[in-house]
């Protein structure tokens, strides 16, 4: 521990120095506020301790500066009696304690103390919320083709909003960390952050989840239970897979987004709640809608703001930034140092489909730093089913259909590896491409985007 003593008595100072240096700590004095200051600019301290009457300054000014350049660092203050109410003023502006003069040398020593202990949690809490924030913000949600370019600009711009969103895309595309995201990146950020998938929970169950339940309410009803609704109080609430949400549900969900009130099952009065939804399907909500399985009126009311997710077909180029990102990781994780793959390997990587997405690549990577003995990963350690997909999907013949073919996927895929070939041989000439392939310049740029293609 680093103690800087400011009291323009030097004898004070120097058994304050005394008395912390024999119990192992660190301490620096000085006799004026502007030494002090000047102490703090070059060097970092845990604890301050100041006198509130100084011959240049006070030590409620010492204060101020701490507050405005290190908060996190406690200040402690002396004063003699006749200043208490000083110092009483001093712990309104954010002194951590005080001590009247002349003061008793264990009740220093206990109060300087707790006031680095509480430095310790304070410093911890930062360190957690920093990485609360880095692993629900951007630095997990990568990507640098246009569409997620986009996706990253427009969470920026509805983030500080309080209206719904809808979140569509395939599985594995990553829509959980785009809500949280948006919650870490709003005013909500400092309270609760709440998921449930709505597909993993049974119908009878769903409800008594989302808004609790008084005792005595059901069988097996033993204590009051608080639904997520309240429990997402001020935060947010993210209804992963709204699209399998049973329709006698939707109807309370989308009465709960009307009038901002949840009654509990079993309770006869309703409770304000303030969350803000968000919302994500891999379904076609409009196709769920004509079948009769999705409310209309809540689809509207979701879909305020909606964030389309693109599979990681159509994101060719962010391969290499995801591939070497959860190798980062996995690194880490598996105490390992694979330092790439094999040119093999990563033109598998480029040319598979990815079916289940940026969550698939994960978990082969995952895989392969598991298996790998060397530094380089190696195409021998992927999974046999993997092999054989990629197989088929290199063998593909359209008049030979498999299992699972999708005709849509499977044109998207040719359209875009035609262009791209296209691109290459006309040095990425855009016009020279678009005549070749019979296209308008307008068409190209279309695919382009669309596709997520290179610059």
């Amino acid at each position: 521990m680093r103690i800087l003593v400011v009291d323009d008595e030097k004898n004070i100072g120097e058994v304050i120095r005394l008395l912390f240096s024999h119990d192992g700590f660190e301490v620096e004095t000085c006799l004026t506020g502007r030494e002090g200051l000047a102490r703090m600019e070059k060097g970092l301290y845990d604890v301050v301790i100041s006198d509130i009457r100084l011959p240049d300054t006070t030590g409620i000014e010492i204060l101020r500066w701490v507050q405005d350049h290190t908060p996190e660092i406690p200040v402690v203050l002396i004063t003699a009696y006749a200043s208490t109410s000083q110092a009483i003023e001093a712990m309104k502006i954010g002194a951590e304690d005080y001590i009247i003069k002349p003061f008793d040398i264990n009740e220093l020593r206990v109060v300087v103390s707790k006031a680095y202990e509480k430095r310790k949690l304070r410093i911890e809490n930062l360190r957690l919320r920093k990485e609360l924030e880095e692993s629900h913000g951007f630095s997990n949600l990568l990507g640098r083709c246009k569409p997620m370019q986009r996706v990253f600009v427009f969470i920026d711009k509805i983030a500080p909003t309080d209206s719904t969103v809808l979140i569509t895309g395939e599985s594995g595309t990553g829509k959980d960390l785009v809500a949280q995201a948006i919650h870490y990146r709003s005013h909500r950020k400092e309270n609760p952050f709440v998921s449930i998938n709505c597909a993993s929970i049974p119908e009878n169950l769903l409800e008594s989840e989302l808004f609790g339940y008084k005792r005595g309410a059901f069988t097996g009803a033993v204590a009051d239970k608080v639904g997520l609704f309240q429990e997402a109080s001020g935060g947010t609430l993210f209804l992963d897979e709204i699209g399998e949400m049973p329709l006698s549900l939707q109807a309370k969900i989308l009465r709960v987004l009307q009038d901002k009130k949840v009654r509990r099952l079993g309770e006869n009065t309703e409770k304000s709640v303030d969350v803000r939804v968000v919302a994500a399907t891999n379904h076609n909500l409009g196709e769920r809608i004509e079948a009769g399985l999705f409310r209309e009126d809540l689809y509207y009311r979701l879909n305020v703001l909606q964030i389309d997710l693109p599979p990681l077909r159509h994101r060719s180029e962010d391969i290499p930034l995801l591939f070497n990102h959860f190798l980062e990781l996995q690194n880490r994780k598996q105490n390992k140092n694979v330092s790439g793959a094999e040119p093999k390997l990563m033109e598998i990587f480029y040319n598979y489909r990815w079916p289940g997405n940026v969550r698939q690549m994960e978990h082969i990577v995952e895989r392969l730093v598991v298996l790998s003995e060397g530094d380089q990963l190696t195409t021998d350690l992927l999974p046999p089913d993997f092999l054989r997909e990629y197989g088929r999907q290199e063998s593909f013949q359209p008049g030979l259909l498999k299992e699972g073919f999708s005709l849509t996927d499977y044109l998207d895929g040719l359209t875009r590896e035609i262009i791209l070939k296209a691109l290459a041989q006309s040095g990425n000439n855009r016009r020279e491409t678009a005549r070749s392939l019979g296209l308008s310049y307008r068409s190209l740029r279309y695919y382009i985007e669309k596709y997520g293609l290179r610059e």
